[in-house]
C-alpha cells in the first residue's frame, strides 16, 4: 500500500462561525442597549414631574441588559476555548501520519487498485468458526467479489485487489464488506465482525473534530481501534 506523509489542516468553520454569532450578538445588543437609552432619556425629560416614572423599572431593564451582556461574553470565552482544544487535537492528531491503524467499520475504499486491509478474528474469537466468507458488494448492493479465508490461533489479514470475481478491475469507489462465519462442516456460525488496517495519509479537521485519511477512506477519530 502506497503511503504518503502529507498532512492537511483544512480548517472548520464551525469555531468561526460562533465567533461571528456572538460579535453578531454583542453588536446587536450594543444597538439595542443604545436604543433603550435613548427611549429612556427621551421619557425622563418628557414625564410629569407631579407623577414621575418608577425608577425600578429602569433598574430591573439595566440589569437584564447586563446579564445579558455578560451571557454573551461568556460564550465567546467558551468558543476561545474550544478552538484551542480543537486545535490541540488536531495537532496530536498529525502524529498518526504514516502510521499503520486499525479502524472499524465496513466500508472499504477502493483508490487506484489500492484498498484497506481487513483483519479477522482469531480462532479463539470467532465464535466457533473455522473460516470467514467475505463479501464485498458495490453502491448498488450487487456483490462484486466473495473469498472464503481459513482462520488462524491469530488474527488473520486479508486484502483485496481492486478484481471482481472474474478478476476484471473494478472502478474507484466505495464498497462494502459483510463477513460471515463457517464451522468445518460449512454450517454458518454467524456474522463476524473484522477491523480495517491501513496507513494514515493525511489528517483533516471536520466540524471541529480531526478525521483520519487512510489512502481514500476518511474516518473519524472514534473509529480508531489500535495502532499497529
Amino acid at each position: 500500500m502506497a503511503t504518503s506523509t502529507a498532512v492537511t489542516t483544512a480548517s472548520t468553520t464551525s469555531s468561526t462561525t460562533g465567533t461571528k454569532a456572538s460579535a453578531a450578538a454583542g453588536t446587536k445588543l450594543a444597538g439595542d442597549m443604545q436604543s433603550f437609552l435613548v427611549l429612556l432619556t427621551t421619557q425622563l425629560q418628557n414625564q410629569d414631574p407631579t407623577n414621575p416614572t418608577d425608577s425600578s423599572q429602569f433598574t430591573t431593564q439595566l440589569a437584564q441588559f447586563s446579564a445579558v451582556e455578560q451571557q454573551i461574553a461568556t460564550n465567546a470565552h467558551l468558543e476561545t476555548l474550544l478552538s484551542l482544544q480543537q486545535s490541540s487535537s488536531m495537532l496530536n492528531a498529525t502524529s498518526l501520519v504514516g502510521r499503520e491503524v486499525e479502524i472499524s467499520g465496513d466500508t472499504l475504499v477502493l483508490q487506484d487498485g489500492d484498498t484497506q486491509s481487513l483483519k479477522l478474528p482469531a480462532l479463539s474469537g470467532a465464535g466457533g468458526a473455522s473460516s470467514a466468507l467475505i463479501t464485498v458488494a458495490n453502491a448498488s448492493g450487487t456483490t462484486v467479489r466473495t473469498a472464503l479465508v481459513a482462520l488462524g490461533s491469530d488474527a488473520t489479514r486479508w486484502s483485496w485487489d481492486g478484481t471482481d470475481s472474474n478478476g476484471r478491475s473494478l472502478a474507484d469507489g466505495k464498497y462494502t464488506v459483510t463477513v460471515a462465519g463457517a464451522d468445518s462442516k460449512g454450517n454458518s456460525t454467524g456474522s463476524l465482525t473484522p477491523t480495517m488496517t491501513g496507513t494514515v495519509t493525511s489528517v483533516t479537521r471536520t466540524d471541529g473534530n480531526p478525521t483520519l485519511t487512510l489512502g481514500g477512506l476518511t474516518v473519524s477519530m472514534d473509529k480508531l481501534v489500535g495502532l499497529q
